[in-house]
């Protein structure tokens, strides 16, 4: 073979091999991007699912607040009509942390709103209400906070 072959052979081989190297390099570079970008948009799922849990819990305690306030007034003589109203709002503050949160939070939440509801609407059986309602109270923040400390709040269907 003539060295001019030879060298023709060595560059074309040489610029395959360059020309494969980039290739793999591009496509592994591919799939870092691609799995960092996936990587980005399970965190901002889970960050955006953790916003809906808290915002949810706060529109809960607000309701809730609401609720006891009155229930305080009420048991300090003053007249509270909408009384009815303010639990059927609970109820539904109730449902809405009830979509986006845990199993674990299900069971505290629904007994401490059927807590209220009880106090609300049958004020003779419960003359010290909040020692009723209470124990109730205790367990739902308990189970608030163990829900915010997860990392993955609420969403037990978001995998990394």
């Amino acid at each position: 073979m003539d060295a001019a072959v030879i060298a023709a052979a060595i560059g074309v081989g040489g610029t395959v091999v360059v020309g494969v190297s980039g290739y793999v390099a591009s496509v592994r570079n591919t799939r870092q991007t691609t799995a960092s970008t996936q990587q980005g948009r399970i965190w901002e799922r889970r960050e955006t699912q953790r916003g809906e849990v808290k915002s949810s819990i706060a529109s809960y305690l607000e309701v809730a607040q609401h609720l006891q306030t009155q229930l305080y007034a009420r048991e300090h003589g003053q007249e509270i009509p909408d009384l009815p109203i303010m639990v059927e709002k609970l109820w539904l503050a109730q449902k809405l942390v009830d979509i986006v949160c845990s199993e674990q939070l299900r069971r505290p939440l629904v007994e401490h709103a059927k807590a209220l509801n009880e106090v609300a609407r049958h004020e003779a059986r419960h003359p010290d209400w909040w020692g009723y309602v209470s124990p109730y109270a205790e367990e739902l923040q308990k189970a608030f906070r163990e829900e915010l400390e997860r990392p993955d709040a609420g969403s037990p269907g978001l995998k990394a």
